[in-house]
């Protein structure tokens, strides 16, 4: 990317950007810019609601830079945030904001399911384009599931296909045929009621770009951050137009987007996504008040008071109800070394204590969540106990162990372990005299995060425990758990994507899981309690019946809460703001909240 010659356009960007300027900008011309190309797909999906106008752009938040373009790797929210939905798309689309959320065709017709579950066909659009022009069909689906099972592949996503393991220990996952150049099945091993959980994970690649690269072994090494942004080929709404680091992502119309509205107009509406990034959430609310954003996707709860009273016939603010969204503390209980210099990833004595349920219960009795959700979240928190949020009224189960504040209890659990303050510093030591320390790391970015680690540090102060507080890139946070594995405890929080339930947090819960933050990637589980796990979450996707698998998933949340993999702290409840002026902003509080129908969303005239 040219930078250099580009930087007059985005300098006069900002200033636009900025002050009374920013109406003109964003007002509707009635004139697609940049206009669409050929001619809409023979099978084009009808969008049925309000009709909008074209032109325009929409500018909102992100806390981050970008960790890549390649949307099968990517892990982080700053990346989900720009190119899920809005770049790419899968088989099936989910209306989230809908009453009540569903399942869309997408660029499908339609799909069907066989009798015992265990096939699911899907028949493709015909006339759908790749975001360049290529043709979109069987083929790609095909390449794309065949990249995202290939274990060479770095991505979060192959857990959540894998149904079992054969009795060498391989995972064995669903196959796929192709039927026809617009028809493909995928036979399951066992029955699956929730087959389309796992399909919304599928983010859909063209064979005709990365085929070469991935059958080179190179896959991994694509849609980096440095590449030209018009490799980037999806079939979302938009295309990537440029990326400044630290400044902003500019999202474009995808000329050959294959929606219509039911005038026969083509979607998306907007010319534009703007992502500003900006790595400070206080200023967020500032810019959101200086009209330099349209839209605060995320109302922090101590920013919503301020941004409660800009409300007005031109804002409108919208309370959305408890998050689905967790904050949790983990502990590294990797039994791993280092392959180049054999060093453990956790020093032994700490790894003792932190592979202990009973030094992890009385962390998480000596954390004063009631506190943390009067403090740091201004009132606007529910406490957690295990990794459903109280959000989510149909997943929830109350039943499971909680961690009211109790230090005595803890200190009595602490003190079970041959804990003891031995030199009278305040602080406990173990049989071998090691200082009960470690140092909790959060992304610096999110100033909520990091002033939850360092109420957490002082609650365990309190029960004789020595805890730092370390700040630091959300990129040195990802490298940390998924990479080096070289830290002791981390504050952060899963963003849950639609829709909610089993299939969309297995890469959390499995033992084998990308994402199973306190020892991920297992090629066997380390304890009985994760076998017990994985058994369970095997047995909730291929049960038939709903009441069934609702208490299999409330079996796992029990067994989270007693062993603790997770320290699971506050769910937040959670508002959005935007300008009045946006059409078919439909809040939703599964994120994407305001923009998972970015290519409904029109300025008004």
């Amino acid at each position: 990317m040219k930078k250099i010659a580009v930087a007059a356009l985005i300098t006069a960007i900002i200033a636009i950007a900025a002050g009374c300027t920013n109406e003109r900008a964003a007002l509707s011309s009635g004139a697609p810019n940049p206009p669409f190309q050929g001619e809409p797909p023979q099978d084009a999906y009808v969008y049925k609601g309000q009709p909008g106008v074209h032109g325009g752009r929409l500018v909102l938040a992100t806390p981050d830079d970008l960790s890549s373009y390649n949307i099968v790797r990517a892990t982080d929210n700053a990346t989900a945030d720009v190119i899920w939905y809005n770049v790419f798309r899968c088989l099936v689309d989910y209306r989230n904001g809908d009453d009540p959320p569903d399942y869309d065709p997408g660029v499908c017709t339609r799909w069907e399911e066989s009798p015992d579950a265990k096939q699911w066909t899907f028949h493709l659009r015909r006339g759908v384009r790749w975001s360049d022009g290529a043709p979109f069909t069987a083929d790609d689906v095909i390449f794309t599931y065949a990249v995202i099972t290939d274990p060479n592949v770095q991505t979060p996503v192959r857990d959540m296909f894998r149904e079992d393991r054969d009795p060498t220990g391989n995972p064995v996952y669903p196959g796929i045929v192709k039927l026809d150049d617009y028809t493909v099945r995928f036979d399951l091993h066992h029955p699956s009621g929730t087959f389309l959980d796992l399909i919304f994970n599928l983010w859909l690649i063209p064979k005709h770009k990365w085929e070469g690269a991935w059958r080179s072994g190179s896959f991994n090494e694509t849609m980096q951050l440095d590449d030209d942004p018009r490799n980037v080929v999806g079939l979302g709404p938009f295309v990537i137009k440029e990326y400044v680091s630290g400044q902003r992502v500019v999202l474009e119309r995808n000329p050959y987007f294959w929606k219509v509205d039911n005038k026969g107009q083509r979607l998306p509406y907007l010319d534009q996504l703007v992502y500003v990034i900006v790595k400070d959430f206080n200023t967020i609310q500032a810019k959101f008040e200086a009209g330099e954003i349209d839209v605060m996707t995320r109302v922090r709860p101590q920013d919503y008071a301020l941004v409660k009273r800009m409300e007005s016939d031109a804002v409108k603010v919208e309370d959305v109800g408890v998050s689905y969204d967790t904050n949790w503390m983990v502990f590294n209980q990797n039994t791993g070394a280092n392959p180049k210099s054999r060093r453990p990833f956790v020093a032994p004595w700490k790894l003792r204590l932190f592979r202990d349920q009973r030094f992890r219960q009385a962390v998480s009795f000596a954390i004063d969540r009631e506190g943390i959700a009067r403090t740091v979240f201004s009132s606007r928190a529910a406490p957690m106990y295990s990794f459903v949020s109280p959000g989510d009224k149909f997943w929830y189960t109350d039943d499971v162990m909680k961690y009211p504040l109790d230090p005595a209890r803890s200190r009595e659990m602490l003190a079970s372990l041959g804990l003891k303050d031995n030199n009278g510093d305040g602080f406990l030591e173990d049989s071998e005299g090691h200082t009960v320390e470690f140092t909790i790391q959060t992304n610096s970015s999110n100033s909520q995060r990091v002033e939850t680690a360092s109420f957490i540090a002082r609650n365990l102060k309190d029960v004789g425990i020595k805890a730092n507080v370390s700040a630091v890139t959300l990129g040195v946070i990802q490298t940390l758990m998924v990479e080096s594995f070289d830290f002791d405890a981390i504050v952060l929080g899963w963003q849950i994507f639609p829709p909610p339930g089993p299939t969309n947090t297995k890469n959390t819960l499995l033992s084998s899981g990308y994402n199973h933050a306190s020892f991920p990637n297992q090629l066997k589980p380390s304890t009985e309690w994760e076998a017990r796990i994985d058994d369970l979450i095997q047995k909730t996707e291929t049960s038939p019946e709903l009441a069934e698998r609702k208490k299999l998933y409330a079996e796992v949340q029990r067994i989270w809460a007693e062993q603790l993999p997770e320290t699971n702290l506050l769910a937040a409840i959670e508002a959005v703001a935007y300008r009045s002026k946006f059409g078919n902003i439909h809040a939703s509080p599964l994120p994407p909240r305001v923009t998972w129908n970015c290519e409904e969303i029109f300025v008004r005239q």
